[in-house]
């Protein structure tokens, strides 16, 4: 009988090891992400609109913990009459050890606000507003596979002055997809 409840305990603790042991986590290095981001588009400035947008994103797990990160990204607001375009590159820090990946990351690089309206003459603002930005992506992806993943990616941008009139900041909400090689 000893014997019995002995085997018995011993058998319901391994059991409850097994079902209790952590599962296997898998961050990668030098893995690849290539997706497309659309959704909700916003210029903190007066007098403009809200507005939708998109993007395309290519990411590079440098380390198992950081990515760099190239992204292009555009936005019509058409109450303003008014299209923006930007580009930046720059890294995230990623926890990619679940099937719920977090990120938070730096950025910085050139945006464009261009009228649509009339624009460019005598006593109208100019066309063409480049300015430098610096901005913090963040979101959250679910890893489907190791090939797919999809989640949700915000963007705040403050803009730096620059030669005409525009926003001071821009934000962005969109859903994503993204394709996932190289591991």
């Amino acid at each position: 009988m000893r014997r019995t409840s002995a085997a018995l305990l011993t058998a319901a603790a391994l059991a409850l090891a097994a079902l209790l042991a952590p599962s296997r986590a898998d961050a990668f290095e030098r893995q690849w992400h290539a997706g497309a981001s659309i959704g909700y588009a916003m210029l903190a400035d007066s007098g403009t609109y809200p507005g939708i947008g998109g993007s395309l994103h290519l990411s590079y797990g440098l380390t198992d913990a950081f990515n760099a990160l190239l992204e292009l990204n555009t936005a019509s607001h058409p109450g303003g009459d008014f299209m923006f375009l930007g580009a930046s590159a720059g890294a995230a820090y990623v926890i990619d050890i679940l099937q719920w990946v977090p990120y938070v990351g730096l950025m910085t690089g050139a945006y464009d606000g261009v009228r649509l309206a009339p624009c460019g003459a005598y006593g109208q603002p100019d066309c063409h507003n480049p300015q430098f930005g610096i901005s913090v992506p963040f979101g959250i992806d679910y890893a489907f596979s190791r090939d797919f993943a999809a989640g949700f990616a915000g963007k705040y941008t403050l803009l730096l002055p620059g030669e005409g009139e525009g926003p001071g900041s821009y934000l962005t909400a969109f859903v994503r997809a993204e394709f996932l090689w190289g591991y």
